[in-house]
Formats: C-alpha cells, sequence, structure tokens
C-alpha cells in the first residue's frame, strides 16, 4: 500500500510536489491538504483529491495519514516541525529547512527525541548528472577535489506581487539564496563535505522591490577544498556544476527552470574527452518515493541530519557576512 501524505501550503509549489505522485507513484500518495483559506484552495484541493482543513493538528492526529510534506512559508517550518514531533508524524520539509542554526536545531533535537524522521526537499540530489559527479568524485576517478564551482541564477522580476512572502526580507534573505543558492549549498555539501567557513558579497542594483539580484560566496570545506557560489535574480536562467580535481574537470550544465536537458562534460588531465546526456526525470517525485521508502524502512532518506544542520548554518552565514563584510567561521 503507498504511504499517505498530508501536504501543508497549497501554493504554486505545493501543487507541484502533489501533482508529481498523485496517481503517478505505486509508493506514496496525497490525501490531504492544510491551507490558509479553504475557499480560496478548495477547487484545486478536489481537483487532486485531497481533504481539506485549515488547521494542522486535524492531519497530525489523523492515523491514516503517514507523513507531512511543509510547502509553506521558511519562517513557519521550525514550530511545524515540532508540532510535527510532538504528534510522532515524520515530515518532508521543503528548503529551506529553517532560516536559523539555531531554530534547526531545535527542531531536530525534538525530533530526534520523538523519533522521527526530518526529510529535507532538496530535489536536485535526485538528478542523474548529480549521482554522476558524485560517483566520480567517490571514486577517485577526478583525483584530490580542490574545488567545486556552482552557479544557480534565474529572473524573478515580475514573479511574485508585491507582499508575496517570497520576496519579504526575512524570508528570502541574501537575493536568490532561500530560491536557488540553497541548493547550491546541499549539493557542495553532498559532493565534497561539510562546509566550516563562509565569505559572501550580497548587492541590489535593479530590483524595485526589496530583494538583492546577486550574491556570491565562498566557503571553505572541511576536507581541506574550497568551493563558490553565484546566484543571481535578475538573469536568463543558469545552473552549473564543475568538480576541478587533480586528475581532471566535471562539469554539469543544464537548465534551471526546466529539467531534463542536463549534460556532464568530463575533460581529463591525460586528455581524455567525454559527454553524457540526461533524459528527463521527474526529481519532485524522486525525493517523495525517498520519503515513502525511509518512512517503511526500504531505504534511508540521502540527507542526512548532520548534512541538513550543516546547509542551514552555511545559509545563514551568508546575508550575515555580506551584511558585516568579513568571513564567518561555522
Amino acid at each position: 500500500m503507498p504511504s499517505n501524505l498530508a501536504i501543508a501550503g497549497l501554493g504554486r509549489w505545493g501543487k507541484v510536489l502533489v501533482d508529481s505522485v498523485q496517481g503517478r507513484s505505486e509508493t506514496v500518495r496525497f490525501t490531504a491538504a492544510v491551507v490558509r483559506d479553504a475557499l480560496r484552495s478548495g477547487a484545486d484541493a478536489a481537483a487532486r483529491g485531497l481533504a481539506v482543513h485549515t488547521d494542522l493538528q486535524a492531519v497530525l492526529g489523523d492515523p491514516a495519514i503517514h507523513g507531512i510534506v511543509l510547502a509553506t512559508p521558511h519562517s513557519q517550518h521550525a514550530d511545524q516541525i515540532e508540532a510535527c514531533a510532538r504528534a510522532g508524524k515524520p515530515v518532508f520539509v521543503e528548503k529551506p529547512v529553517t532560516l536559523t542554526r539555531g531554530s534547526a536545531e531545535r527542531a531536530m533535537a525534538s525530533a530526534a527525541a520523538a523519533g522521527i524522521l526530518v526529510a529535507a526537499g532538496f530535489n536536485r540530489r535526485f538528478l542523474g548528472v548529480v549521482e554522476d559527479l558524485k560517483a566520480l568524485i567517490d571514486s577517485g576517478a577526478l583525483g584530490t577535489v580542490l574545488h567545486v564551482e556552482t552557479h544557480f541564477s534565474g529572473n524573478v522580476a515580475g514573479r511574485y506581487k508585491p507582499g508575496h512572502w517570497r520576496i519579504a526580507p526575512g524570508e528570502s534573505p541574501a537575493g536568490g539564496l532561500a530560491g536557488s543558492g540553497i541548493h547550491a549549498i546541499d549539493t557542495i555539501i553532498h559532493l565534497a563535505g561539510l562546509i566550516t567557513r563562509v565569505y559572501a558579497v550580497s548587492t541590489r542594483r535593479v530590483h524595485a522591490f526589496d530583494m538583492d539580484d546577486t550574491t556570491m560566496v565562498t566557503f571553505n570545506l572541511a576536507s581541506g577544498a574550497v568551493a563558490s557560489l553565484l546566484t543571481i535574480t535578475a538573469t536568463t536562467p543558469t545552473w552549473r556544476i564543475v568538480v576541478y580535481g587533480t586528475k581532471g574537470k566535471a562539469q554539469a550544465d543544464g537548465a534551471a527552470e526546466r529539467r531534463g536537458s542536463e549534460t556532464l562534460e568530463i575533460a581529463m588531465i591525460s586528455g581524455d574527452r567525454q559527454t553524457r546526456s540526461y533524459a528527463p526525470f521527474d526529481i519532485e517525485r524522486a525525493e517523495l518515493e525517498a520519503f515513502a521508502d525511509a518512512l517503511t524502512g526500504r531505504a534511508p532518506y540521502p540527507v542526512t541530519a548532520e548534512q541538513l544542520l550543516n546547509g542551514v548554518a552555511a545559509f545563514e552565514a551568508v546575508p550575515l557576512s555580506a551584511a558585516r563584510g568579513v568571513p564567518l567561521q561555522l
């Protein structure tokens, strides 16, 4: 039988998550939605076969629901994770999991005490090109990793109306960090290990609303390697990862908003060259099925608690470093 999930938040991204599995997955489905306005969201919920609630407690107390998915504003996540922990419900949380290391540590401690899973929604981990990059690094094919370069940009102008929560300074610090850059932070941790130091610059030159348009970050990693992140919110969508090693480099490119057109170019010091292409793949379905697999004990969820907390700490440090003009140790 598939795992039954309830989604909190049925906005644009909440609908993407539900639609990725509803009627398409044998292991997971959504049966309920928690929304702020039942009248406004009722039609969207009904079209997807979801019971509608306006209170998270209604689904937390339902034994037929096996897990909760949070697609709510970032600032609500910590309290909602703790509520799930008190109810003994595993929870899948859209990134960023929380906005600060302190709130993440409290939420994760609550979950650990209750013995429940907190799964971070980093869908880019499930791309075939990222899996291949990880395999190249772990096999030693690229030699010692020296630097990981990441770039995740887009164009948010006109996407959000004034007052939308996603462009509120408290919800989206340092420009594209919460929407795009957080994926790059997780990719760096996934590929090359934990982050120990953050140095950031973040500026606004073009947006009329209160959001930076350009954010650059350098990271030191526990391994001794370094990494970098560029995220821009006012340019052509771009997604790129380049791993530089002592034996060669591997460069992944793809569309930031349209998955399924990724390529991987491998260039070795020996002169060997290889190019790989990837077919379209539903990474939202993959991450939700991975959550369901973890709920049923079929496989552990791939983002560990240590990685989750390190990513939140790095995320919080970026706007602080940019504001202070100094590097920060984690």
